[in-house]
């Protein structure tokens, strides 16, 4: 619940300062390719999982594919399969 509380205030204190900074485009443009990255991580996983090769869905991967978008998550199944 402690690592919940500190993810949500980082999160929220993010968000404030895209509101007061006006970074609106960019803040959108983050959260639905977080958004689209887990449901295809989810899918990926899903279709994946039979020969080994998932990624789990937590802040740092939700992170990684809202910052980063496709290549982010190429970068983590590509990581995955090589650290496997």
């Amino acid at each position: 619940m402690n690592t919940f509380l500190w993810v949500a205030a980082l999160g929220g204190g993010f968000l404030a300062y895209l509101i007061y900074t006006k970074q609106y485009k960019w803040g959108v443009s983050v959260a639905r390719n977080a958004a689209l990255g887990t449901g295809g991580i989810l899918v990926a996983n899903f279709a994946l999982g039979g020969v080994g090769l998932a990624v789990g869905v937590n802040a740092l991967t939700v992170l990684i594919v809202g910052i980063l978008g496709i290549p982010g998550f190429l970068l983590l199944y590509a990581s995955s399969w090589l650290l496997g």
